[in-house]
């Protein structure tokens, strides 16, 4: 585990946090129906049910690899192990992001065809949207941060061939 620094931290912080708030209620949406008295009506959806299938696709993506490159770094695997997860993850990671921000400020209409003022985004959705940033931000730090000091990082040189004496190169005078 000494091999395992802030970014990974990071990573894996993001990755839990990620698949632990698609449980949650991520939307909500509440009205009030007119009768004597007034009663308010709401529903609420997890993540699971209000992102869509393919933005719950990639956060699971996301947050598996998050988990992949943590686990890689925890084992003092080489770049060999390391290196697919944290490349995989921060080509998939950003443009996660960037559609769960675009799903989030657009606010799904529920599958109910509701307008998206009337949809609200609940704690969690939010917390998801954080834990999503500290992914893919820790991702990007990781690859980033590469190392070459260390004893896995360690290089010696071979050593230098003698350079060919001129005297043993020259043909013989006859």
């Amino acid at each position: 585990m000494k091999h395992v620094r802030a970014a990974e931290w990071t990573v894996l912080v993001g990755s839990v946090g990620v698949l632990a708030t698609l449980w949650q209620p991520w939307f909500s949406y509440g009205v009030t129906l007119e009768m004597f008295p007034p009663r308010e009506l709401s529903a609420v959806v997890s993540g699971w049910d209000g992102l869509g299938w393919l933005m719950v696709t990639l956060l699971v993506v996301s947050s598996l690899l998050g988990i992949g490159l943590f686990i890689a770094f925890a084992l003092n695997a080489g770049d060999a192990s390391t290196l697919p997860f944290g490349a995989t993850l921060g080509a998939v990671a950003i443009p996660t992001l960037i559609a769960l921000m675009v799903v989030l400020f657009t606010r799904p209409g529920l599958g109910l065809g509701l307008p998206a003022a009337a949809v609200g985004i609940e704690p969690a959705g939010w917390i998801g949207a954080a834990s999503m940033v500290l992914l893919t931000a820790g991702s990007l730090v990781s690859i980033r941060n590469e190392r070459t000091d260390g004893a896995s990082r360690a290089y010696t040189p071979p050593q230098r061939r003698p350079a060919p004496s001129l005297d043993s190169e020259r043909p013989s005078a006859p």
